[in-house]
């Protein structure tokens, strides 16, 4: 009998030892979606400097390597790239199906991209914005275009990488405010005026309101361009899903901004942040103290068909709006949860009890049920009507803004 229990315990005791020496590998979920381009922002904290980050150096680019295979995304910007040597190492163990080039004149914090090859090919790449390297923090902009083969279609788009000034205090807010001028205007006003423009990095401030005393976000000439620009990473703001995760709250400091020729192109709701890393054994003291956040392009239409049954009864037969929260509001932004029949452009608009047009947005929506940021630019507190509508259905609902 003691020898049976012995048995016993010697078995359960060598399953324990199994189940926890599990490569850690095997949590690591894959993210990116079949037949799109998928593409993220990654603030590798001091990599490849021991006595700044994570101190184990090997471990950290072997973390690294994993996290960018098996997540399955194609294209990376990443930031504080603090060894040059742990980099080209980094893309030695990737092997030749994967590229990658630092900035050149980043300081001790290099900005760079790390690429794909079986999807995605370098077409040029360069600093922008040089003679304003003191705005950016002496990282000034790195500028890239790429080829995107995707099965059923070719892109290129062109990415802006920026790892913005650091530090809640007034100056630094400043320079982060003239930072974002500087690339808006430089997008605004030279050939990337008609683009397929991605706008990403660790922008080191927060799109609701600043970090620095509650002030007006740094971005908030892309927020308010709504003709113009997407700003993909306000959700995960305001779905409390930060990409800082340095302190018990977090933080959203690392965005994505899309100019509307990408519109059409993106996979709604497919912006995230790699919140399952968090759960990794050391994850925060071996690898960063930042998630990476990404979202998806490609065509809506033949994820639709990847992904959903023509059979299936979830599929609404007609466009409805679910909820409008929060109402009261106050000024800011709401939520709006509706359910589309299948692919298409979802008109919103907003008017006040004068039946004036405040402010209006359009979205590319999925078949199925989507919940979409609305802005609500303008609205001053008092009653309202928001009118949303796709494909000749619509729907208008009563809205108060508060103070």
């Amino acid at each position: 009998m003691v020898f049976m229990k012995r048995l016993l315990f010697s078995v359960a005791f060598s399953s324990f030892l199994l189940l926890f020496s599990l490569p850690s590998t095997a949590q690591i979920a894959r993210v990116g979606r079949t037949a799109t381009f998928d593409v993220a922002t990654w603030n590798i904290e001091w990599f490849g400097a021991a006595n700044s980050g994570p101190s184990n150096d090997a471990l950290q680019v072997q973390n690294v390597k994993d996290i960018l295979e098996r997540s399955e995304i194609e294209l990376w910007a990443v930031q504080e790239i603090s060894n040059t040597t742990r980099f080209d190492e980094l893309l030695t163990v990737l092997g030749s199906n994967w590229s990658g080039e630092l900035a050149t004149n980043s300081g001790s914090q290099r900005i760079g991209f790390v690429w794909d090859n079986r999807v995605v090919t370098k077409r040029s790449s360069g600093h922008i914005l040089e003679s304003f390297s003191d705005d950016f923090a002496g990282r000034p902009p790195l500028k890239a275009e790429f080829t995107i083969n995707l099965p059923d279609t070719t892109m290129i788009v062109t990415l802006i990488n920026v790892h913005m000034k650091a530090f809640g205090d007034a100056e630094s807010y400043q320079r982060r405010v003239k930072a974002s001028g500087r690339v808006k205007n430089h997008i605004d006003f030279s050939s990337l005026g008609s683009a397929s423009v991605i706008f990403l990095g660790d922008f080191n401030d927060e799109l609701l309101t600043s970090t620095y005393a509650n002030q007006v976000s740094p971005y908030q000439n892309f927020l308010s361009d709504m003709a113009g620009y997407s700003t993909l990473s306000l959700n995960l703001e305001q779905n409390n899903r930060p990409s800082w995760i340095g302190s018990i709250n977090g933080s959203n400091l690392d965005q994505i901004i899309i100019t509307n020729e990408l519109a059409a192109s993106y996979i709604p709701n497919s912006i995230n942040t790699m919140d399952g890393l968090k759960s990794l054994l050391g994850y925060t003291a071996q690898t960063s103290d930042h998630l990476p956040v990404y979202a998806s392009f490609g065509s809506s239409i033949v994820l639709d068909t990847d992904r959903l049954d023509p059979d299936d009864s979830s599929i609404p037969e007609a466009f409805t709006v679910q909820d409008l929260y929060p109402n009261p509001a106050r000024t800011g932004s709401v939520n709006l949860t509706f359910v589309t029949p299948n692919y298409g452009i979802v008109a919103v608009q907003l008017f006040d009890a004068m039946g004036r047009l405040v402010t209006s947005a359009s979205y590319t929506t999925t078949a199925g049920t989507q919940t979409v940021p609305f802005l609500l630019d303008g609205a001053s507190p008092g009653s309202y009507f928001i009118r949303i509508a796709s494909g000749g259905a619509s729907s208008t609902k009563p809205l108060v803004v508060v103070k």
